[in-house]
């Protein structure tokens, strides 16, 4: 297979209930939500592997956003998560697809690649655990749509689906954003310009001038359509 013909569908949930584990107030949670699904997407379509990047809400702000940074956007079509990939994934049509989860505010275009080529070379679905094991980042297929079992204990439930888990380090890809620790994790990684200029308005990441110790190291700047840090309550947002 061509190694840039990949399609990844990204879900995004949108709305007031985006990232509702972690522990802020409704305001900045929301901007930060938005701001880490952006950087996601940017990221994706960065990759060298990725032909195509679907973005699915039924949020139409979010549908905007993503647009906006050159992602395709198509709606839901109802709520839940496994409709959200299923109408992603419907969208595309046959040929190598994946469905990554946008909570990845470090994600590096390189990490994805490697899973991604890795997955090429690989017959039947592929998973990639996150960071604690537990869940799952993306699932990916070279012959088509691959299952998805997203939820708690995803990774078992990919694995039991047939998916073979990818075990390359990937630090980038796998630290997805639940929780507060994670998001501390992850700005230790250095996360994408959106998020990094979020966490100003947090408190949980102390701000630091780039380059300066133990400080993230953000993105190459965004697209200039895609500068803006989102701040509504309905700013992109996705769930695991």
């Amino acid at each position: 297979m061509h190694p840039g013909s990949w399609r990844v569908v990204v879900p995004v949930k949108g709305g007031g209930d985006a990232k509702t584990r972690l522990a802020l107030p409704p305001g900045p949670r929301l901007a930060l939500a938005g701001a880490m699904a952006l950087d996601c997407l940017e990221a994706a379509l960065r990759c060298r592997a990725v032909a195509q990047v679907v973005c699915v809400s039924d949020d139409e702000r979010v549908r905007a956003a993503a647009e906006a940074v050159g992602a395709r956007a198509v709606p839901a079509g109802g709520p839940g998560l496994a409709r959200a990939v299923d109408a992603g994934l419907a969208a595309l049509g046959p040929g190598p697809s994946a469905v990554l989860v946008a909570d990845l505010p470090a994600l590096r275009p390189e990490d994805l690649a490697a899973a991604l080529e890795q997955a090429a070379a690989t017959a039947g679905p592929v998973l990639v655990a996150d960071a604690d094991g537990d869940g799952s980042v993306l699932v990916a297929d070279r012959d088509g749509a691959p299952p998805h079992r997203f939820g708690p204990g995803s990774a078992a439930a990919h694995r039991a689906a047939g998916a073979r888990a990818l075990s390359a380090a990937l630090p980038s890809l796998r630290r997805d954003v639940d929780t507060l620790q994670a998001l501390q994790r992850a700005a230790a990684l250095g996360v994408g310009p959106r998020t990094a200029a979020a966490l100003g308005g947090t408190g949980v990441v102390a701000p630091r001038s780039p380059g300066s110790p133990g400080s993230p190291v953000p993105h190459a700047p965004a697209r200039t359509p895609a500068a803006r840090t989102p701040s509504s309550p309905s700013t992109p947002g996705g769930p695991r």
